[in-house]
């Protein structure tokens, strides 16, 4: 697309320029404020407000009777339709502008030249390359200004390229590097190399076209001419994905430096969808994000300006057919019309509402879904941390603390993990836990019990756990298990106690030790876990994480 922008504003800015020239004649009126207002926003590329007042310019130019004029507001009106990618819409206008003008008159050939061009685009852009290179060539043998046709027969050879017509499209480029004129344009110069190579490449993927394409980016860099960098690097990714991923992958973070300082949102998107594939799988998600953001902010503008487009137009018809009907019928008639023009209205608005609510719906259901898949995710490793994870440490601190462990008691152990692992893809309940739970939650507590750690278990009788529920139970085994091996991690300490107590229905644990305190850790994914699951039971944690020490956790619940 970026290649024909750059003949949308050689033509858009030959139209505005020569408007008084071609229409001299004395009996046509050219003042016209609002396309000079028009062309001056154009200049600010304040293009939404340009477009606005060359519709204005139009009406005013088809009033004074004067069709050229208002058919080259017609065409810059599609050229800007282009540029913000609403191609049909572009379409409309220019073929509007086209029968406006009579290709039998001289005068009027530079326009029509102009609108052909504009209609190759949208074409182009729609993916019909065949027809686009129809009217290319149209606007290209109206048009006998030699630059102008220069950039049109590198857009007949760009379609041919994208038609996959390899052999055309480089005959074209190389015609085109014949032309004496391009010389004294390196910018031409450079594009037409550039495109020469990337073809001759796409034909045979073997085809060392390497100092072609360097020759072409240091033209432009010598140029400054950040389309064109954009343009070779965007070739030389392409070329170098297959045979020096490094290299690609240097011109990625080029080409994103570039598309950065020119603000171009195309250019972002084709180079986030690079990194995506060249990167890592880490900064390869990083991009996707990026690219699935501004893809959306990309569309939500190209379509709010195909609407504002689209009612600018509506309004200026509706206006017109409403002075037309104002001269020829009675008022009764007018009412009628203006009721009709409403209903069309409201149900022009009540599409476009319903669109919205459709998409806006759509994206919500869209995003439901991948909130549940996270939701799934997050489970099952919470799961895989507490159950397993905390198990398989809970053996080890086992059988490093215990040299009398058995073999047998060891496998028996090892089998009640996996039993543990394997049923975690079923979503089974630990019913197994609350049976006989003061025991093997003091079996799993001295488990961490060493010479060099002294662990002391008060007040973990049946009767405290005797009207637990065994949710509850589960979540506090988890939960003393973690922080036991959080302990013996990182705390360093060599004594814990441990108090269990019972008042007025709410169970407390009191967890004590002489390590080196929270303070001096961050708090582990773990610990994290834990404060979720005492929120699962109604339950407070409280952390004394100034205590130099050592470390004083408070755990209280209701006994239900």
């Amino acid at each position: 697309m970026k290649n024909t922008l750059i003949l949308s504003c050689l033509f858009l800015i030959f139209s505005c320029q020569s408007s008084d020239k071609n229409n001299s004649s004395p009996q046509l009126t050219t003042e016209n404020k609002p396309y000079d207002i028009a062309w001056e926003f154009y200049e600010k590329s304040q293009n939404d407000s340009a477009y606005v007042y060359f519709n204005k310019a139009k009406d005013l130019y088809l009033l004074q009777k004067n069709k050229i004029q208002a058919a080259k507001c017609l065409v810059n009106m599609g050229y800007i339709s282009n540029d913000k990618g609403d191609w049909f819409g572009s379409q409309e206008l220019t073929i509007s502008a086209i029968k406006l003008l009579n290709p039998k008159i001289k005068e009027e050939e530079e326009v029509l030249s102009s609108a052909y061009n504009s209609l190759g685009q949208s074409i182009h852009e729609l993916g019909n390359y065949k027809e686009a290179i129809n009217y290319y060539q149209k606007s290209t043998d109206l048009n006998l200004d030699r630059e102008v046709r220069i950039v049109n027969e590198n857009n007949i050879a760009n379609s041919y390229r994208y038609n996959k017509q390899f052999n055309e499209a480089i005959n074209g480029y190389q015609t085109l590097l014949k032309d004496s004129l391009i010389y004294n344009h390196p910018k031409e110069y450079a594009r037409v190399l550039d495109n020469l190579a990337y073809t001759e490449w796409l034909q045979d993927v073997n085809l060392d076209v390497e100092d072609k394409l360097i020759n072409a980016l240091n033209i432009r860099i010598k140029e400054k001419d950040k389309t064109g960098i954009n343009a070779s690097y965007a070739h030389l990714i392409d070329y170098f994905s297959k045979k020096d991923k490094e290299k690609a992958l240097n011109y990625a973070y080029k080409r994103k430096d570039i598309a950065f300082e020119s603000n171009s949102s195309e250019d972002k998107l084709e180079t986030y969808q690079k990194l995506i594939t060249l990167e890592n799988s880490e900064n390869s998600k990083k991009y996707f994000e990026a690219y699935q953001k501004l893809n959306d902010s990309v569309e939500f503008e190209r379509n709010k300006a195909k609407n504002q487009f689209a009612l600018v137009r509506y309004d200026s018809e509706k206006n017109k057919a409403d002075l037309l009907k104002a001269e020829a019928e009675n008022e009764k008639k007018q009412n009628d019309i203006l009721k009709l023009y409403i209903v069309v209205g409201l149900l022009f608005f009540g599409l476009i509402g319903a669109y919205f609510w459709y998409k806006r719906r759509k994206q919500k259901l869209e995003e439901q879904k991948l909130l549940e898949v996270k939701n799934t995710e997050l489970k099952y490793s919470k799961k895989v941390h507490d159950k397993v994870a905390n198990g398989i440490y809970q053996i080890l601190s086992e059988v490093e603390n215990n040299q009398s462990l058995g073999k047998n008691e060891l496998l028996d152990k090892l089998e009640y993990v996996y039993e543990i692992s394997r049923d975690i893809s079923y979503d089974k309940k630990d019913d197994n836990l609350a049976q006989n739970f003061t025991a093997k939650l003091a079996e799993m507590m001295k488990a961490y019990s060493s010479d060099e750690v002294l662990l002391f278990i008060l007040g973990n009788e049946d009767l405290l756990w005797k009207n637990t529920s065994t949710h509850t139970k589960t979540e506090i085994y988890i939960i003393i298990q973690e922080l036991l091996t959080n302990m013996k991690k990182h705390s360093e300490a060599s004594r814990v106690v441990l108090k269990f107590s019972q008042e007025n229905n709410q169970i407390t644990i009191n967890y004590t030790d002489n390590g080196i305190g929270i303070s001096v850790l961050k708090p582990k994914n773990g610990l994290q876990n834990t404060g979720n699951r005492i929120k699962s039971i109604n339950g407070q944690l409280i952390f004394e994480t100034e205590n130099i020490n050592g470390l004083k956790i408070t755990i209280s619940f209701p006994n239900q």
